[in-house]
């Protein structure tokens, strides 16, 4: 399995948030301003499957603007994300005056809604959705298994016993790691220290990293990440 780090940091840095494409047609999370990156150094119309870990801007808020693209060659697509997507995306459409969208979302997009523990059945993939406590959001973090692979994404969250599950059934995963001192919203850089020597046949990516643990990586031999990685699971 191939996944591709389209952004691995914050809101509050210069770079991309955090954000990914599986293999070639799964999009994870579409944050605000991570549009021209997909549009221009990646093939947005090979996208059938999109997954939404919760409604922050950060993870939401360029959903618009693919599904523009997408619209204009009648792709079919599934999303998973939690309840009051399509809501909000609806609104997203009036509010930004693009409206026309409407006729293909009603027509052309499956929307799934996240239950905790519930697998999906997506294309070739099998998706497993955990909720996850990032404060008091609806926020998930899923396993995708491609029949060869499982991987792990943990999205937001601090931690918490689905935060144990999704490493334990993953060969590697992709986990928060943004904040200075422990919380109920994200994971600190010496949690997930703690977490890779619990589960030393697992393979860390910290990302959604902030400068509060950045420069953390290296010290607690992390795995470094970067905006346009390509990792090959194997």
């Amino acid at each position: 399995m191939r996944v591709t780090i389209v952004g691995n940091k914050c809101t509050w840095e210069k770079e991309l948030s955090t954000s990914f494409i599986v293999n070639d047609d799964m999009l994870i999370d579409i944050p605000q301003g991570s549009f021209k990156t997909l549009y221009h150094d990646y093939d947005l119309l090979k996208t059938r499957y999109i997954l939404i870990t919760h409604f922050h801007s950060d993870h939401f808020a360029d959903l618009h603007l693919v599904i523009d693209i997408l619209e204009r060659f009648n792709i079919k697509l599934i999303i998973l994300a939690p309840k009051t997507c399509k809501d909000r995306l609806v609104n997203i459409l009036y509010t930004f005056e693009v409206s026309r969208l409407k006729k293909y979302v009603d027509e052309n997009i499956t929307f799934l809604e996240c239950e905790n523990g519930k697998t999906y059945k997506i294309g070739n993939y099998k998706v497993k959705a955990y909720k996850m406590i990032h404060g008091e959001l609806d926020a998930y973090g899923f396993v995708i298994d491609d029949g060869n692979f499982k991987i792990g994404f943990s999205g937001d969250t601090c931690m918490c016993n689905n935060l144990h599950k999704i490493i334990k059934h993953s060969k590697a995963v992709f986990i928060d790691c943004a904040k200075a001192e422990v919380g109920l919203n994200h994971l600190t850089a010496e949690e997930v220290k703690g977490l890779q020597d619990e589960y030393k046949d697992v393979i860390f990516y910290p990302v959604h990293l902030s400068k509060a643990t950045i420069h953390k990586i290296a010290p607690l031999v992390l795995n470094e990440t970067y905006q346009g990685q390509v990792v090959e699971i194997k």
